[in-house]
């Protein structure tokens, strides 16, 4: 056996430790997220508010929609890395800050 047919017939075995190495870390992530999230949910540090701009799309008889401005409102997020409680991330709302109806 050839160098070359060595290395492709262990290509395999490398590529499931690269998937199951990323895999272990986004459960390690996922899993220290929920563990900080419920420390700032016993210390009442959990959630926040963030200001949101509101648009509306209202349909024009062309077939053309007319972009109106609604305001701004108050919105609120969990300062999570993921989405936790019913709510938004904060920094997934903050990058978001239009939200279009």
């Amino acid at each position: 056996m050839t160098a070359e047919a060595a290395m492709i017939s262990r290509m395999p075995v490398l590529v499931k430790r690269i998937i199951a190495g990323i895999l272990l870390v986004v459960v390690i992530l996922y899993a220290g997220d929920w563990l900080v999230y419920r420390c700032r949910v016993a210390h009442a540090s959990a959630f926040d508010s963030v200001k949101v701009n509101q648009f509306i799309a209202v349909p024009l008889k062309n077939g053309r929609n007319e972009l109106d401005y609604m305001g701004s409102a108050q919105v609120g997020c969990v300062r999570a890395i993921f989405p936790r409680g019913g709510g938004n991330p904060c920094w997934w709302v903050r990058r978001h800050a239009d939200q279009w109806t």
